[in-house]
């Protein structure tokens, strides 16, 4: 697309691709097709993006200038040295020019490094018109680096900016001012003052300057401001209409994407390739006169020049700023302006209030100014006076909420819900087997995994969804944020995430006390129990999450901000800020994956700790009493299941955003999804006391017959009962010989244990409840395993 100008009254379209095409469009150079014709990239223009629109990169007079977009300034490679007070600021500039379809760069200028805005401004009002323009081009340069600029340097080329434009303009100082605006409008926010006098003296400026630039130039535009001036003749219009088009994401102001309309009645239709548009209506006793009317446009890409305090700009958005003016006084009917419903992949439109900048009170207000519906989606307002005006957008999340469970989520915490229930119910009615201490562990794991389990598959998905639509009113309030603040807490979802943090941090610490009864097992043998131990397992096991979960709510839930604590897409902690990155501040860090992270350690620790031990042999013990590699893998895999080691995917899922995200995910999604299943088939389907008692109860089971002529036979084959088999509870995770290697491998006190093992026999086994005995010698002791600790398996531990 392209434009040119006809007159100096009239700007109008040339390129036929602002109407669709049939056929396809190939759009070069970067530039992508939307509606029928290419948004080309700054650097390229024409139907397809295939002319230049650009300098090449030059040397000219010493200086070393990069590619430059036409009608922006370049800056010189050459900066001034380290030790002036203009140090890192380029020495010269110039601009690059189209002179019949020529790129070519223009007059150079430049800066002496020793010079400062401060001593520009006080030359500014005594100086002769060739100076001024050698002032605004050094306060163009000065500025150049707009991230280095303090909050008074803004101040001060605010000032120098107002004064320029104020005195007799020539095109040099006009383009020069432009730019240093421009320039000023990219500075850190947090730089502009609160003083706002300043910047209201500007956009006053460059509102009254819009009407009065017609002696050189009808339009002035650098990436952040336009100023566009129209001369209206007498009596042939009804109004004047400003368009800028569309560019690409990271484009600013162009002049061939703004438009000027001079022969038009109302507002036009939007043709879907417009970010801004504005109608102003001229008063037909005024179009009759003799006179011209001058009409003067000003667009702002941002408002940082607009400082309101009633209005909070909560996620940093800014909003165009457009103004419209008549010339000599003269009061128009109305204006009409329409700004493209912005919108991105974490923020939808909720809300907008149509506003001008009230001078009076510093602020924005709406006074004058109505909303206009229209099936465009856009935002359309009405106005009946002329100033800047803007609208002011209130925006809502967009909650991705989460998909339902897949089949094999629900199968998988089902079938680990049942495991872990049968594994609940066979721990208490084998507890004699094992004593009170290893019973208590097991059955509070599997316990807080079933309600967990429960919390997940019924609550975790949030029942009551906030509507995705805009709510337009047809109230014209100014909104206090561009953030609408989140709807009151109604509904479990809570709840349902506070007992899920509950109990997901109960069971690791129900795995961490497990984990550290193995580790003393460990490390003490066959010594009796730490006094209280189950007393304080009962405590931490259930009261310090509670402690965490009442310090998370205290912290950051609100009644009428419940999103602090939970998130919106789903009943589960907060981890994101309403930009949608992580936030360390919301309780997900610190709530839960810090404390879980701290006893997953642990675990984790125990677990090699114990594989070490497991694996290591033992010289004073017979080969043959020594378990295979299976069986010590199986122990090792065992333990590391029920402390919960799985959980470590889910740490690599957040730190990996490549294609091994996915593979954590997986892995991370089947191990937790399946951990009750795992923990039933390793610690009760597999032991011999579990296999007996369900063989028994399907010998009980009514037996099918098939009559075959006279004969009957039974699908069950009858088992007699081995009068001398040993009834014995035993386990497959971790079996005496373990035990028996570390009992051996120890040193007690200043001397070392010799130990020899026999195998005992049948009698002797049903009796003492463990398959060996060990003779212990030091001032000869013979130790034996007991009822009390149970050390046939890492259940028992």
């Amino acid at each position: 697309m392209a434009f040119h100008n006809t007159n100096s009254t009239h700007v109008h379209f040339t390129s036929t691709s602002l109407f669709p095409t049939t056929t396809p469009l190939q759009c070069h150079n970067g530039g992508k097709p939307e509606n029928g014709v290419c948004i080309c990239p700054d650097e390229w223009i024409g139907d397809t993006c295939s002319t230049e629109n650009f300098c090449k990169r030059a040397t000219i007079g010493g200086f070393s200038f990069p590619q430059t977009v036409v009608g922006l300034p370049g800056y010189s490679d050459q900066v001034c040295p380290s030790g002036t007070t203009n140090a890192g600021i380029p020495v010269a500039s110039t601009r690059c020019l189209n002179i019949n379809m020529t790129q070519i760069f223009g007059q150079i200028q430049m800066v002496e490094c020793d010079e400062t805005l401060d001593s520009i401004q006080t030359n500014v009002s005594s100086a002769t018109p060739a100076e001024r323009e050698v002032l605004a081009s050094r306060t163009q340069i000065l500025t150049s680096r707009p991230e280095r600029l303090t909050s008074q340097n803004i101040t001060t080329a605010a000032q120098i900016a107002s004064d320029l434009l104020n005195s007799q303009v020539t095109k040099d100082i006009a383009e020069a001012t432009i730019t240093t605006v421009s320039q000023l409008m990219t500075a850190r926010v947090d730089q502009f003052s609160d003083d706002i006098n300043i910047m209201e003296r500007l956009t006053e400026t460059l509102e009254r300057f819009s009407v009065e630039q017609n002696n050189f130039s009808n339009l002035l535009v650098q990436a952040n401001l336009a100023v566009q001036s129209v001369q209206v003749p007498n009596g042939r219009t009804a109004g004047v209409q400003l368009t800028a088009l569309t560019g690409l994401s990271n484009s600013g102001l162009a002049a061939y994407r703004i438009n000027v309309n001079t022969n038009i009645s109302a507002l036009a239709h939007d043709s879907g390739l417009a970010n801004v548009q504005m109608f102003i209506g001229i008063p037909q006793a005024r179009s009759r006169q003799n006179s011209n009317i001058s009409v003067g446009f000003v667009l702002y890409e941002n408002d940082f020049f607009f400082r309101s305090r009633i209005f909070q700009s909560t996620l940093g958005s800014r909003r165009r700023v457009i103004s419209a003016k008549l010339g000599n006084g003269i009061r128009a009917e109305y204006v009409e302006f329409r700004l493209l419903a912005e919108s991105t992949s974490t923020h939808l439109l909720h809300d907008f209030a149509c506003v001008f900048w009230d001078y009076s009170k510093n602020d924005w207000s709406t006074q004058g100014c109505s909303k206009v519906s229209n099936s465009s989606g856009n935002l359309q307002c009405r106005c009946n006076h002329t100033t800047n005006f803007a609208v002011l957008v209130s925006l809502k999340t967009n909650y991705v909420y989460a998909e339902a469970l897949s089949i094999i989520s629900i199968a998988g915490c089902s079938l680990s819900i049942v495991g872990l229930s049968i594994t609940v119910i066979f721990q208490i009615m084998t507890r004699k087997s094992r004593g009170n201490r290893p019973t208590l562990l097991m059955v509070s794991i599997c316990v807080s995994m079933i309600i967990s389990y429960f919390l997940f598959i019924f609550g975790i998905d949030n029942p009551m969804k906030q509507k995705q639509e805009p709510n337009i009113s047809k109230d014209n309030t100014v909104p206090m944020s561009d953030l609408r603040p989140p709807e009151p807490d109604q509904g479990p979802c809570t709840a349902f995430a506070a007992l899920l943090q509950y109990f997901l941090l109960a069971t690791f610490m129900w795995n961490a006390l497990y984990a550290a009864n193995v580790f003393l097992f460990l490390k003490r043998t066959l010594s009796h129990q730490p006094r209280g131990f189950q007393l304080t397992s009962l405590l931490i096991g259930w009261g310090l999450p509670v402690v965490i979960v009442a310090i998370s709510l205290a912290a950051t839930y609100r009644k009428n901000n419940p999103l602090g604590y939970r998130s919106e897409e789903f009943c589960w902690l907060a981890y994101q800020d309403q930009n949608g990155n992580f936030d360390p501040k919301k309780p997900m860090l610190w709530g839960f994956l810090i404390p879980l992270a701290l006893m997953l350690i642990f675990n984790i620790s125990v677990v090699v700790y114990f594989s070490f031990i497991t694996c290591k042999e033992n010289p004073s013990l017979n080969h043959n009493r020594v378990r295979s590699v299976r069986k010590k893998i199986l122990s090792s895999l065992s333990l590391a299941v029920v402390l919960g080691v799985s959980w470590i995917f889910g740490y690599l899922v957040l730190v990996n955003h490549n294609t091994l995200n996915v593979i954590f995910s997986a892995l991370f999604c089947v191990c937790c999804s399946t951990q009750g299943i795992q923990i039933f088939v390793l610690f009760t389907a597999r032991t011999t006391v579990f296999k007996k008692t369900v063989s028994t109860a399907l010998q009980k089971l009514p037996c099918p017959e098939i009559a075959l002529r006279k004969k009957s036979y039974t699908l069950w084959k009858k088992v007699e009962k081995n009068k001398n088999e040993s009834t014995v509870y035993r386990s497959t995770d971790l079996e005496l010989s373990t035990s028996l290697e570390i009992a051996v491998s120890r040193d007690m006190g200043n001397g070392r244990l010799k130990c020899v093992g026999r195998k005992k026999s049948s009698s002797e086994v049903v009796k003492s409840l463990s398959p060996f005995e060990v003779g212990c010698q030091k001032k000869t002791a013979l130790v034996k395993p007991n009822k009390d600790y149970g050390i046939s398996s890492v259940e028992n531990l």
